[in-house]
């Protein structure tokens, strides 16, 4: 049925578009979302060849923007570049959304050229800024250019740090294999680091068999989530791969305590030496 219905979308903009209705293409285009029915690559092809043809829709960058938001997010990075180079107008919705869609695929070098020429245009970046650039550094394993936006994020646009802005460098650091920086970091964090935050540490820890560290973020997260059986399978197992049997033990009668054991429900195995 959902194919269907996207067909249907298709055909009806594909419509306006031949009998040259583009405000209302352009009605439909943004109504297909907000009905639950996304848009695909037919869709964004047909809405942008009649804008690239049309020279009284240049000045609209909203369509514009709408039209990279979803190119970047159906995987077409290279339309979403050609769709951001073409808007007159660049509003810092425009800047925010390409270098967003950049963050996505992992281009992180790009994102943090667009950074700069944004900042080189007059428009002043803003918080969704930054925390896409962060997020683009992460996934593209750019660590020291990551933390240097954070620090001039703070010291040259002089933004408060928030939630965010820290979950992003945690998960720069970790992703990085920097595990003893990222608790570095944390311990000056101004605000209590989040589940997200621990989360993030746990993994990493985890996956470099780190179990000191492991059992720092688990206990951090036990307390954070106190009714979530999974935090205390983790810390129990920890405690065991460390040789704290009787911690293990007594986080195994705390979860009986909190009605938390469901009988084979939990697994209490570490694999890996």
């Amino acid at each position: 049925m959902q194919e269907n219905d996207l067909l249907l979308w298709n055909l009806i903009i594909l419509g306006y578009v031949s009998n040259e209705l583009l405000d209302l293409a352009v009605e439909t285009f943004g109504r297909m979302s907000m009905e639950g029915c996304q848009p695909d690559i037919v869709t964004l092809n047909t809405i942008h060849a009649y804008i690239s043809r049309s020279n009284s829709w240049d000045g609209v960058t909203s369509i514009r923007n709408a039209l990279i938001y979803m190119y970047s997010k159906c995987g077409c990075i290279g339309n979403a570049l050609s769709v951001f180079s073409h808007v007159a107008y660049k509003d810092i919705v425009s800047w925010n959304t390409i270098i967003g869609g950049l963050g996505m695929h992992g281009l992180g070098q790009a994102a943090l050229h667009l950074l700069e020429k944004m900042s080189h245009s007059g428009i002043q970046p803003n918080a969704l800024t930054f925390t896409s650039v962060l997020s683009a550094c992460s996934h593209s394993g750019l660590v020291d250019e990551g933390l240097d936006i954070f620090h001039r994020m703070v010291e040259e646009f002089v933004l408060n740090p928030r939630m965010e802005y820290f979950t992003c460098v945690v998960d720069l650091l970790t992703r990085g294999g920097r595990l003893e920086d990222a608790i570095d970091f944390i311990q000056k964090m101004c605000v209590k680091p989040n589940k997200h935050i621990w989360g993030s540490i746990l993994a990493a820890a985890l996956s470099l068999q780190k179990v000191s560290i492991g059992v720092l973020a688990s206990e951090n997260l036990v307390e954070l989530e106190p009714e979530n059986p999974g935090d205390y399978v983790t810390l129990s197992n920890l405690y065991t791969k460390a040789g704290r049997i009787s911690d293990a033990l007594a986080v195994r009668k705390l979860m009986e305590t909190k009605g938390l054991v469901k009988g084979s429900g939990c697994s209490w195995v570490v694999e890996g030496n």
